[in-house]
């Protein structure tokens, strides 16, 4: 499962900042267990409109016991997201190439059915191809979107992708992650074929975690502090005393509690709908 996978405000390498409240609950059910006493939208308990036979990041259950159930987990992203322990997404074929990357959340490699189509060094912010760690004999940083290149992704790229893409991240999977048990946050590029061993125990390690910087004109990356939306790995009592406890969402995406107030193909990310994958 990719993390949220829904640097603060963009910067790279930086962490966000430490937050009030730790946002996993150790006293949540074990895997396999959901919470019985937490109520919709927490962290915690089972978010209604999952689907009990779905795949294990819609399923209403707390896979990996780490306190966290389906969209209000770090690693899944999305409805059809069937591995909750991880930033793999467990849909066979997917976000295999660690090179070129497509739409990190429409559940396939290739840029075929979403015009999204950049290479991985442009996410990490390689400047030419001697710094381009992979990849880097088809490294052209000029065929990165501004503002490292000249070539903006394409309209079909942003309505395509940026819907499915949950809060924090941007469509290539470069996605802010922050750590419950410490309370920073981290831009890394989540797919697992670039990022090895990245994990929840492993976001300070950059060298497994690879940082990234985000393409801010796909998707919604924008997250922590101030913008009251919360990053992946957040829960409410992260968020700053001015945001009065209530999450945000990005511009023209609808809040929610449950996947069930996102209505028929939405589903509910860390607070915010986003469209499930058909």
């Amino acid at each position: 499962m990719k993390l949220w996978i829904h640097a603060c405000l963009a910067v790279a390498l930086a962490a966000c900042g430490h937050h009030s409240n730790p946002g996993t609950d150790p006293d949540a059910g074990g895997p396999g267990s959901p919470d019985a006493t937490a109520g919709p939208g927490d962290p915690g308990g089972p978010p209604a409109g999952c689907d009990p036979n779905g795949p294990q990041c819609n399923n209403c259950i707390d896979d990996d016991g780490d306190g966290r159930i389906d969209g209000y987990d770090p690693e899944c992203t999305g409805a059809s997201d069937n591995d909750e322990a991880s930033f793999a997404t467990g849909i066979p074929g997917d976000n295999k190439d660690p090179v070129m990357q497509d739409c990190f959340f429409d559940g396939d490699s290739g840029a075929g059915n979403d015009g999204c189509n950049i290479h991985v060094c442009c996410l990490l912010g390689a400047t030419s191809a001697a710094e381009c760690p992979i990849g880097g004999t088809r490294y052209d940083p000029d065929s990165c979107p501004p503002p490292l290149g000249t070539h903006p992704l394409s309209a079909q790229c942003i309505a395509t992708c940026g819907k499915l893409t949950p809060p924090g991240c941007d469509c290539f999977g470069c996605c802010t992650v922050c750590d419950p048990a410490t309370d920073h946050c981290y831009d890394i590029a989540i797919n697992p074929a670039d990022s090895v061993g990245c994990g929840p125990t492993t976001l300070d390690d950059p060298s497994k975690c690879l940082r990234c910087t985000k393409t801010e004109s796909c998707g919604a990356a924008t997250c922590g502090g101030e913008t009251c939306v919360l990053c992946p790995g957040q829960s409410p009592g992260d968020l700053p005393a001015s945001c009065n406890g209530t999450p945000m969402c990005p511009v023209a995406t609808d809040a929610c509690s449950t996947s069930d107030s996102c209505g028929e193909g939405g589903y509910c990310s860390n607070g915010c709908c986003i469209a499930i994958i058909f």
